[in-house]
Parts: structure tokens; C-alpha cells; sequence
């Protein structure tokens, strides 16, 4: 028998009371206490879709339907979910036929339609904040394994890597929750002379949401750590094969005191104590990382030449990354066409760049730790590059405004040896709007995986669900501040 929507959002919500209230405080392993928090999340979304979506489809259905049919917006027709969705999709053609478009009304229609987006992705923000508030006792914090390869295969391999310790052993590896593209596992050693007592392997996974490799990371590690001043882990080696790993890379590299400081999303996860002086001391680090010379990555393979900022190498990235999310399975969005177009009619707001310099090209408290008030280390550094200091700025900026207002952060990054030019206001908007739709490009992509069955796991579903959502959000949020700020809105 089919339910209604209000019996699956009943169902749904005791789902969420049973995962908290029975499963979680069993749980022992920080990877289940992980998946359990992506599930929640998924569920969050479903309860509002059950919940809200008729009505949710009906009040922006009838604005898009009246922008885009040009109605009165008196029509008695109730417009539906799947009517709602292909609303959206006109919406989105008709974005990318209009914009660019010198007449007037061609030239205001995106922005109307924009306008309706992000009112919506808005009030859908706030009803899945409301049902994530909704009490529910949490587990306890707790580790054990939870890895892709045995105590016994890691053994084996460092014995063959370090043969003058032959009864060194592996007492325990722990996968360590978080990692989307590799996998990161904490391992307690005994007897290596050669290693410390705990460390840390980043591996490879089969399929990945980036194209990059573990090992890659080791130089660039290397050179930070050597250059010092930086939070960062000391890199021991990279491994480039082995029959532990199959046809993956591994890095391995000193394990770092202190926690996760929260999550790629700050309003999933951020820190709660010392919030100023961890902003602060973020600010810091990023000025000293912007200043290592180019010429001590050498033997990390980062091309500084390529690293040009000019109209073709940003303009060729935006329509790639535009052209990829309209490729992909999932839903559409007018604020795509819509992004883009204000990208290509402001690329002198950051070309040419003042300079150029190492970024570790994935910035956010998801790859960061923190121990009381300081960042211990800067994590995960597979998307490193070199370019300009206002796109890893423009990065930042999501966990900086969450700790302090944007003007400290930058007061902060400038006393710490920071240049004043790398924080130009246009620069920054303009690579918020940039990365956001990176970011929402890297969401669908997971999405499209998971429902083509080229990756069936938890964390592509929730790519493709509650990321691709908050996602789609930040990038009409940071599109609305950027048209604010240049005097163009989109109402």
C-alpha cells in the first residue's frame, strides 16, 4: 500500500528518533558515528520534501510558471512536484538563452528568475535546519577499526618497507571519518624504529570525486613543512605501489594532535570555544603559506607558468565547469547560466592577479585541525596548486565569517605577513562565486555517480542529495552578495 507523504515523513522522523536514541550510543566505531551523520542528514531532506514539498512546489511553482510563461500569476492551476521540476529546467533555459542579452527585458528576466531560486533554496534551508534542531540525544564519541586493508597486510608491508625491524607490528588502524576522495586511516604501531608510535595513511579509493592521487601530496607536504610556520603534518614517504594498495598510492606521515575543527559546511559543524582566536590563527597560517617561494616546490610538480591568471585559462574554467553541471544527471538550475554570465561580464575583477603562490586548493574547516584556540594542521592537500591568494581567501571565506567578521579575518591575514592586494573585496567575490560553482560541480558529479551505479556507497548518495543542496545554496548566496556588491541585484 502506498503511504501519504505525511505517513513516509512519520516514518522518516522515527527513523531519526531510532538512529539516535538506540543505534548511535552502540556504535563503536567513529566511521558508523560518521555514516549515521550523513544518514540524518538524508533524512532531514526527505522530511521536508514529504512535509513541505506540495506546498514548497505550488507558492514557487506558480512564480517560476509566471516569469516563464509570462501568466498573471492568478492561474488556479496547482503546480506539483514534477511540474516544479520542470519549471526549474525551463527556468534554467531560459536563463542561458537570455542572459548576455541586451534588451532590457531579455536582460532583467535572469535575475527575476534567480530571485525565485534563491527565495526557495532559503525557506528550504531553514525547514531543514528546523528538523535537524529537533531534539535527539546523541552517541558517545568513540573509535575502533573500520579500514580497507588488515592489521596483518599493513604489518607485512612495513616490515618489507623497513626490513631491519622484523617484529615490528600494526596494534590497531582506525579509519578516520570525513575523507570523500581518500581514505585516511590512524595506525598504532610498535617496534619500527624507523616511525614513530602512531601515523597516519592516506590512501587512494577505487573511484574518487577527484582525479587526484595520495602520493602527489608528499612534495608539497614536504616543502610546506620544511619552509615551517605552517600547521601541517610531517610527511615520512610516499608509496607509489604496492600489492597493499592494487592500483591506488598511499602518503604516510606523522600523526598530528588535535581534532577535526568541523565541517566543509559551517552550519553543519564548527567550532564553539575560541572562535576569534582560532580565526586569528587560521589568518596566520595562510599569510605564512602564501608567502613560501615557488621555487622551493621544485620537486612537487606544480607548474608555476600555468598558473597565468588570464581571460582564457578563468573564462575556459567557468564554461567547462557550466557545460559539466548541465551534462550531468540531476536537477537544473537557472542560477548556472546565470552565474556564468556574471563571471564572463566580471573576469577583469581578477585579471590580471596581482601574484601568484601556493594554495592548498581545498581550504575549510573539514581539512583542518584544532587543538583549544590553535590550528594544529592543515589537511588533505590532493587539490594543491598555485594561483592567486584571493581564491584560497575566497575559500576561506565560509569558516572565516563564521568565526568573525570578514574585516578581522582580513586585519588578521594582513598582520601576519599577508598582502593587503590579496584580499581586494572584487577579487574575492568573484572567486566565491567561482568556487561555489566548483563546488556544486563536484556535488552533481556525485550524484550522477551514484545514480548511474558507477559509485554506490552512503557518501556518493549524500554528495548528490544533502551536499548538492548546500551547494546549489552557497552558490546563490555568494552570486546575491556578489551582485549586491557591484550594484546590480536580482530583484
Amino acid at each position: 500500500m502506498k503511504q501519504s507523504s505525511e505517513e513516509r515523513a512519520l516514518y522518516y522522523r522515527q527513523i531519526r528518533q531510532s538512529l539516535h536514541n538506540v543505534l548511535r550510543p552502540e556504535l563503536t566505531s567513529a566511521q558508523a558515528n560518521d555514516t549515521v551523520a550523513l544518514i540524518d542528514r538524508l533524512l532531514a531532506e526527505f522530511i521536508v520534501e514529504e512535509e513541505a514539498g506540495s506546498a514548497l512546489s505550488a507558492t514557487y511553482g506558480q512564480r517560476l510558471a509566471a516569469l516563464v510563461d509570462g501568466a498573471d500569476g492568478a492561474t488556479d492551476v496547482v503546480i506539483g512536484p514534477v511540474g516544479f521540476a520542470d519549471l526549474e529546467r525551463r527556468a534554467a533555459q531560459c536563463v542561458a538563452n537570455s542572459v548576455g542579452d541586451n534588451e532590457a527585458m531579455k536582460r532583467d528576466l535572469p535575475h527575476a528568475l534567480f530571485a525565485v531560486e534563491r527565495d526557495f533554496f532559503e525557506e528550504v534551508d531553514a525547514l531543514r535546519q528546523q528538523v535537524l534542531s529537533e531534539e535527539l540525544r546523541d552517541g558517545e564519541p568513540v573509535t575502533d577499526n573500520g579500514c580497507s586493508i588488515t592489521n596483518e597486510e599493513l604489518t607485512a608491508y612495513l616490515r618489507e618497507r623497513f626490513s631491519d625491524d622484523p617484529d615490528g607490528r600494526v596494534v590497531q588502524a582506525t579509519v578516520i571519518p570525513g575523507g570523500r576522495s581518500k581514505e585516511t586511516i590512524l595506525v598504532k604501531l610498535e617496534g619500527f624504529s624507523h616511525l614513530p608510535e602512531e601515523i597516519i595513511v592516506r590512501k587512494d579509493r577505487p573511484v574518487g570525486l577527484l582525479e587526484t592521487r595520495a602520493a602527489d601530496e608528499y612534495a608539497v607536504i614536504k616543502a610546506v613543512f620544511e619552509y615551517g610556520g605552517v600547521a601541517i603534518p610531517e610527511p615520512f614517504f610516499a608509496e607509489e605501489s604496492s600489492a597493499m594498495l592494487g592500483a591506488g598510492t598511499a602518503l604516510v606521515m606523522a600523526r598530528v594532535q588535535g581534532t577535526k575543527a568541523g565541517e566543509f559546511f559551517p552550519d553543519l559543524a564548527q567550532p564553539s570555544e575560541y572562535r576569534v582566536e582560532i580565526g586569528r590563527d587560521i589568518a596566520a597560517n595562510l599569510a605564512r603559506l602564501h608567502s613560501l617561494p615557488l621555487e622551493r616546490l621544485g620537486d612537487a610538480g606544480l607548474d608555476p607558468s600555468g598558473a597565468e591568471v588570464t581571460n582564457e585559462s578563468v573564462l575556459g574554467a567557468v564554461d567547462a565547469m557550466a557545460a559539466r553541471i548541465t551534462e550531468l544527471s540531476g536537477p537544473a538550475l537557472a542560477t548556472v547560466p546565470l552565474a556564468r554570465q556574471w563571471l564572463h561580464d566580471h573576469v577583469d575583477d581578477v585579471v590580471p592577479a596581482n601574484r601568484s603562490c601556493l594554495l592548498q586548493g581545498d581550504f575549510g574547516f573539514h581539512n583542518m585541525l584544532i587543538d583549544g584556540p590553535n590550528v594544529t594542521a592543515l589537511v588533505d592537500w590532493e587539490a594543491a596548486t598555485i594561483g592567486p591568494p584571493a581564491r584560497e581567501l575566497a575559500s576561506a571565506w565560509n569558516a572565516a565569517t563564521s568565526l568573525m567578521p570578514w574585516s578581522q579575518f582580513v586585519a588578521a591575514y594582513t598582520a601576519g605577513g599577508g598582502v593587503p592586494k590579496d584580499a581586494d573585496p572584487r577579487a574575492v567575490n568573484y572567486y566565491r562565486v567561482f568556487l561555489a560553482l566548483g563546488g556544486l560541480m563536484t556535488s552533481k558529479t556525485g550524484g550522477h555517480l551514484f545514480r548511474s551505479g558507477t559509485k554506490r556507497d552512503l557518501l556518493t548518495a549524500h554528495s548528490g542529495l544533502d551536499s548538492f543542496f548546500r551547494c546549489a545554496r552557497n552558490l546563490v548566496r555568494a552570486l546575491a552578495d556578489a551582485m549586491a556588491t557591484d550594484g546590480r541585484t536580482a530583484r
